[in-house]
């Protein structure tokens, strides 16, 4: 019964208003720098140069502020509030945070004639940044699209060579078979949780999910060790998605892992949901991927019914807490 309550995808907000606000002041900004940029680039031939050119801004900007390295993969998800789903309020320090915070919304609609005026008046460290490099990311995906087919057929070419090298078959004995390598491109793009357990602290979690059954197959402390660095090759089938929001959140309010675990965990697709009848009716033969709003909704059900392997949970960061304080 609860496998299947377990993956009901239901609305529940996420971002506060105040942040949402930012986000909001944030995208009319990057809308009219955007624009204003975009109607000089319609005058112009698109060549690799300009593609270069960008790339190269882009780098310097994120070279310059740290903090905004995540901000490109969530924008280019497609979400709306890629700012928040982002490490960037995470890595930019409590005084910083606390200014986007009390953010109050411009006064004045923001259009072309007054943007400078506008821009100038925003009182918060790296936001005229942010806005550059938004701006800078829709031009650089525009001028890709408008590059001639020749270069985007060489550019495939070229992917296609590479994937083809890392994994050589052997000619002299056609019946043996190559067992693909990990997709690095995929493994590079996935981010740590910043675990701070130590060897005797791991190997009492895996106890622990061993215990309760957390995954479809056992897990082993190397496994973990994996997961939370951000180098897990294949993902984990979840038993019960309630526990491991549970266990997962305690680790993270107990400085185990990094307070926004949830958003490293959707980026890096690291968990899959156990295939149910209900589950095959839902999503098919595809494989489906935990998503945030799934973990959020879990936290949420966390509040009011019962969690398998509650105790298990909190006696085990209980233990891990006492090795901690020796």
């Amino acid at each position: 019964m609860f496998e299947d309550d377990e993956n009901t995808d239901t609305a529940a907000p996420i971002v506060s208003d105040e942040f949402r606000v930012v986000q909001h002041a944030l995208d009319s900004f990057v809308e009219i720098n955007y624009k204003t940029a975009r109607s000089l680039m319609d005058f112009t031939r698109p060549v690799p140069e300009y593609l270069v050119n960008l790339k190269g801004k882009i780098m310097d900007i994120i070279r310059s502020n740290p903090p905004l390295l995540s901000v490109p993969d969530y924008f280019h998800d497609g979400r709306e509030d890629y700012l928040w789903y982002s490490d960037f309020y995470d890595d930019i320090g409590k005084n910083n945070f606390r200014k986007y915070r009390k953010f109050v919304k411009p006064a004045n609609e923001i259009t072309a004639t007054n943007y400078t005026e506008e821009l100038a008046k925003i009182d918060l460290p790296y936001f005229k940044e942010l806005v550059d490099l938004i701006s800078l990311e829709r031009l650089y995906a525009d001028y890709e699209a408008r590059m001639p087919k020749e270069t985007n057929e060489i550019k495939s070419k070229e992917e296609e060579l590479e994937k083809t090298e890392e994994t050589p078959v052997k000619e002299t004995n056609p019946e043996i078979t190559v067992k693909p390598k990990p997709d690095r491109k995929l493994l590079s793009k996935k981010r740590s949780y910043e675990p701070k357990l130590t060897d005797k602290q791991y190997s009492m979690l895996a106890e622990c999910i061993e215990t309760i059954k957390l995954f479809r197959r056992p897990v082993k402390v190397t496994e973990l060790k994996k997961l939370l660095s951000g180098k897990l090759v294949e993902p984990l089938q979840v038993n019960n998605q309630k526990s491991l929001v549970y266990l997962l959140s305690l680790l993270s309010e107990n400085g185990y892992i990094k307070k926004k675990w949830m958003g490293v965990a959707d980026k890096n697709q690291d968990f899959i949901s156990f295939r149910t009848e209900r589950n095959k009716e839902r999503y098919g033969d595809e494989i489906h991927y935990i998503p945030m709003q799934q973990f959020l909704n879990d936290r949420s059900r966390n509040k009011s019914q019962a969690i398998k392997g509650l105790i298990e949970i909190e006696e085990t960061i209980d233990q891990i807490n006492e090795i901690r304080e020796k």
